[in-house]
């Protein structure tokens, strides 16, 4: 648990430059992935994912797009909490890399249970892969913080 959430927070890069590297690699993706769903016309519904907004109704429509908006906020605050950590509160990061994992992994899960129709799989099918990929680092941060 002391790892995950340290008595002391000194703000060092962690020894494992690979980890603190590929924190800065998801502090990027969330904030594109973020900004792409509030700024985007669509939200990135159809455009990206592939949703057939043209073949609702334009208050489904709206009402998606509007979801996917909410969404990208919802990045964007977790985007800034990772940037915060990464700049000021490194001892952190594995703590932010099980959350972003879990994250992606469960978001996956969920889109089994509630899949979307679609011709094809959307950019957001890959989120279960970058969970383990996450997984995958924060065990190796916790590792190498001993």
């Amino acid at each position: 648990m002391k790892k995950l959430i340290p008595e002391i927070i000194e703000n060092k890069i962690p020894s494992n430059k690979f980890v603190y590297y590929f924190t800065w690699l998801l502090v990027a993706f969330n904030f594109f992935r973020s900004l792409e769903h509030i700024f985007n016309n669509d939200g990135g519904a159809q455009s990206i994912a592939g949703i057939p907004l043209d073949f609702y109704i334009p208050e489904a429509s709206n009402n998606i797009i509007s979801i996917f908006a909410q969404w990208g906020f919802s990045q964007l605050v977790l985007a800034c909490i990772l940037l915060l950590v990464v700049l000021k509160m490194r001892e952190l990061i594995p703590l932010m890399l099980l959350i972003i994992a879990l994250e992606n992994i469960l978001r996956g899960a969920v889109a089994l249970y509630k899949p979307l129709i679609l011709v094809d799989a959307p950019p957001g099918a890959v989120s279960p892969i970058i969970g383990l990929a996450t997984l995958a680092v924060f065990f190796i941060s916790i590792r190498e913080n001993n």
